[in-house]
């Protein structure tokens, strides 16, 4: 299969305008602000729906899905032992999550007014691991079968049917959109890295949009990363040509490169880039070694929030710092449908940097 796209540079015209940093939570083992004491979202990443941003963490009890409306904290659901929550996303107008152990996905979860939960711990066969539970439609939900000859099925009514198998040695885990698009990496042949590997997207039918060079020999992409974006007709994706990376953002037969290490920043972040009405923000470090939020509203790409920032707290300036590089942010940043930014990052005190003052959970608002 060959795959041809024409590539242009995005126009940096003007920037996109933020407010300060927002604290809308602390968390700390002990002496939190709005939220409990030894409340821990390391592996989480918030999402928004209706103004009440969702976020999975972690207590003494097990997994949690945690809800800040009105600027507090509740608690709306808990997994059971020995289970966890996914990451909560925000499609067809509700927030999604599934429970899951080292098996396989047990139950999904549907907010929006109210909770509605689906027992799935017998979909498909009983042998294989399955994941990935998400929606495809506003009744129906798509799951990954994790088997040789990895595929797709889909979820309806208490029926299991085929939806989508490549032939591929692996499927990553795919990546759903705001009406059921969606996006995932496959690799051919084997587990090798040099392997054949193609991003496929769904909007109603599936395609391939991207290619590495060990698929096509005409592709100017060497590698590209699973972590992957998708809205509509569009996906977002992290690249390698040989020698430097790019996000790009791939429209039909159009690619756009919206930022390349050496030029915009000194690299991204392993952690997937986020997409929505028009905004993108992704992690990455600048030219100085300091880790960063930069974001890019289809005219500018930039840094939004930086290590050495100033976020004022409940005890005072914090700042986004922390001895450790990879303890500064936390997951990947969220967008909501404003393009406001959310994200969680370490703070320390501004005058002493030695004092932890826990992790935030930032906002960051589009004006």
């Amino acid at each position: 299969m060959k795959l041809f796209l024409l590539l242009t540079l995005v126009p940096f015209l003007c920037e996109a305008k933020y407010s300060k940093p927002e604290l809308m939570a602390r968390f700390m083992y002990s002496g939190a602000w709005n939220a409990p004491d030894n409340l821990w979202c390391f592996s989480g990443e918030p999402a928004v729906l209706n103004n009440k941003i969702f976020l999975n963490c972690l207590d003494h009890q097990g997994s949690l899905m945690a809800q800040w409306k009105d600027g507090n904290f509740e608690t709306i659901a808990r997994a059971e032992v020995d289970q966890v929550f996914s990451k909560p996303i925000h499609s067809f107008h509700k927030m999604n999550w599934y429970e899951f152990n080292e098996f396989k996905a047990i139950r999904s979860y549907m907010v929006s007014d109210v909770i509605q939960k689906i027992d799935i711990s017998n979909l498909g066969p009983m042998d294989v691991a399955k994941d990935s539970f998400l929606p495809l439609s506003v009744d129906s939900f798509f799951f990954r079968l994790k088997a040789e000859g990895p595929e797709l099925l889909i979820w309806k009514n208490d029926k299991v049917s085929p939806f989508f198998s490549p032939g591929s040695a692996f499927l990553f885990s795919p990546q759903v959109g705001p009406m059921g698009e969606i996006a995932l990496k496959a690799r051919d042949l084997n587990f090798d890295e040099n392997s054949p590997d193609r991003i496929w997207h769904y909007n109603g039918k599936w395609q391939v949009v991207l290619e590495d060079q060990s698929a096509n020999p005409l592709s100017p992409w060497k590698s590209f990363r699973n972590q992957i974006s998708v809205e509509g007709n569009r996906v977002l994706v992290i690249a390698n040509d040989g020698m430097q990376d790019s996000l790009i953002l791939i429209e039909g037969a159009q690619m756009k490169i919206i930022a390349r290490t050496g030029k915009d920043l000194a690299k991204f972040d392993f952690f997937g880039p986020k997409m929505k009405n028009g905004v993108i923000v992704v992690r990455g470090v600048d030219f100085e070694g300091r880790k960063a939020i930069y974001v890019n509203d289809e005219t500018s790409f930039r840094k939004l929030l930086c290590q050495g920032d100033i976020v004022k707290t409940d005890l005072g300036d914090g700042m986004v710092d922390y001895e450790n590089q990879d303890a500064i942010f936390y997951g990947a940043p969220s967008l909501d449908d404003n393009g406001s930014v959310y994200l969680q990052a370490t703070l320390v005190g501004a005058e002493r940097s030695k004092t932890l003052l826990g992790v935030g959970l930032i906002k960051l608002t589009h004006e």
